[in-house]
């Protein structure tokens, strides 16, 4: 009878590992190698970044006199940093692209396992379930390369769940620590850093009730509610003074664009923060995360309020619950907020922090066991027809082009003057030049980020020239930076043309075709025509 209890007790133990672990580091795994079968992952800013770290790394060694004469480090305590520091880390001794890989890889199992150890502190017999992360990890945002704030939900989950951890301790330790990961999450992201400083308030709010809920005075949980709010604004305070200089430093968009209520609707039923290259034939599949988010919740609520027990409304309060109030916070603020308000791209923000508060929140409701399995296999099944369908529709062709534009990085000199001219059709291109000062000390015309205020790297206006092309210091639809009072010129070395580059012959490039032919050579064009670049005579 002993050795049956043994055996069935490894066969259920085995048969929980399988579910819970070899599912998720399954799936993980499948994610990794994905990765790691292109060259670059493409998005939108990401090579942009990557340019930027390798500027900002010039600029701390300070060994080129001539980058620092068109770039310098923004001084202001900026909530952009977090992928600047990992990728001007690697990038120091490593190939961009392989800098690229390893912050992408910190990126995912960061997230993953964060928001994995925030469910199994919340709700630890529904851990299989935190597989949901790996669909809103690719999410919208993170395709458009806005790589600080995807890095900002690791702190976010970390921080949450250190807090509710050791919700019980006083240490110096524990205090440390949140100050550590709460300012990493200010420096990837203000707007994480400000619903983390809600959620962690909240939770300090939920402990205080259950103590009063056990019996604690009412003068007694305030004051102990008092003493942990003041702790919890210590350890922020050096990330809301921060905050408080960039704001107060930084001039942002008065725009009030703003999507109709019908249209955000659509977004929250297609769950359009994880819908990438082809709205419609993504939305198919991702639209099935909601129903399986909806269904969770629904069998989870009846659950856990249809059981007649002695228990209270207020006992039947569980921690994960403080997550609707963010969650609920986010959704106002998607739907009152203009897109254009800000730094842009508001209203794609709170939707994706919306769901990913939606998505602590459901899977750390009570299931049944043989329910979590099915719900794990749909995720699992769903996960994976998306990621193969943007891999094969989309992303092998974009890292074809990047790895192009890399490749004719060789045939530009360092210390070079480059004006990048965008003939690509595809949206996600528009700053694809940027991988060609990846590795090399460069000044690309086309670099937004230093014009914004709001990222490390910023336009050196003190020293910079008078950038002339010929004789033009600009063409029609064709704008670079230059300082036109400066005394000094220099010229431009080369003009990098990619996308369509037939183009050149519209008549509406005539002017900047004619100035090609009379200053510049041809210096290399790519097999498929991609690619043409231009140096100086």
């Amino acid at each position: 009878m002993r050795m049956n209890n043994i055996f069935f007790g490894w066969k259920n133990g085995l048969t929980n590992w399988f579910s819970e672990k070899t599912v998720f580091y399954s799936v993980l795994l499948f994610n990794i190698l994905l990765l790691l079968t292109v060259r670059y992952y493409p998005s939108m800013d990401g090579p942009s970044h990557l340019y930027n770290a390798n500027l900002i790394t010039h600029l701390l060694k300070g060994d080129s006199d001539f980058i620092s004469a068109y770039f310098a480090l923004n001084k202001l305590p900026i909530p952009n940093w977090t992928s600047f520091v990992i990728l001007s880390a690697f990038n120091s001794f490593l190939p961009a692209w392989i800098a690229e890989k390893l912050l992408l890889l910190f990126y995912f199992i960061g997230l993953s396992f964060s928001f994995r150890a925030l469910v199994k502190q919340l709700c630890p017999e529904n851990s299989g379930l935190s597989i949901i992360i790996f669909p809103f990890s690719y999410s919208f945002l993170f395709h458009l390369g806005f790589y600080n704030y995807s890095l900002s939900f690791i702190f976010l989950f970390i921080s949450i769940t250190y807090l509710v951890k050791f919700k019980d301790e006083y240490s110096l330790r524990k205090y440390l620590i949140l100050l550590f990961t709460i300012t990493l999450a200010y420096f990837s992201a203000i707007l994480s850093f400000i619903f983390l400083g809600i959620s962690l308030g909240l939770f300090e709010v939920a402990f205080s009730i259950r103590l009063y809920s056990i019996g604690l005075s009412f003068r007694e949980t305030c004051k102990k509610l008092i003493g942990r709010l003041l702790l919890l604004l210590a350890v922020s305070l050096p990330s809301l003074i921060f905050s408080l200089i960039f704001i107060t430093s930084t001039g942002f968009s008065a725009a009030h664009d703003r999507n109709a209520i019908g249209e955000l609707v659509k977004w929250l039923n297609d769950v359009r923060c994880i819908i990438v290259y082809d709205y419609e034939g993504e939305a198919k599949l991702t639209a099935q995360f909601l129903h399986i988010l909806i269904a969770i919740i629904a069998v989870s609520l009846y659950l856990r309020f249809s059981r007649k027990d002695d228990y209270s409304l207020l006992q039947k309060f569980r921690k994960s619950d403080v997550f609707i109030a963010p969650m609920f916070i986010a959704l106002v603020c998607f739907f009152t907020i203009p897109n254009g308000a800000h730094a842009g791209m508001m209203s794609d923000r709170f939707c994706l922090l919306a769901y990913m508060f939606f998505i602590i929140w459901v899977v750390c409701q009570p299931l049944k066991g043989r329910i979590v399995s099915v719900l794990i296999a749909l995720i699992v099944i769903l996960h994976v027809g998306l990621m193969f369908k943007r891999q094969n529709g989309t992303i092998r062709s974009l890292d074809k082009d990047a790895t192009c534009i890399g490749n004719t990085s060789k045939y530009i000199g360092e210390n070079s003057i480059v004006l990048p001219v965008n003939m690509s059709e595809n949206w996600i291109e528009p700053h694809f030049s940027n991988y060609l000062g990846v590795d090399k000390p460069m000044v690309i015309l086309e670099n937004y980020e230093a014009s914004m205020g709001w990222f490390p790297v910023l336009w050196n206006t003190k020293r910079l020239p008078r950038i002339m092309l010929g004789q033009h210091e600009s063409f029609e639809g064709l704008h670079w930076m230059s300082n036109t009072a400066s005394p000094m010129i220099k010229q431009i070395d080369y003009v990098f043309l990619f996308g369509s580059t037939a183009k050149i012959n519209d008549p509406n490039w005539v002017e900047l075709r004619e100035t090609l032919k009379q200053y510049y050579t041809l210096a290399f064009s790519s097999d498929n025509g991609y690619v043409l670049l231009y140096k100086l005579k």
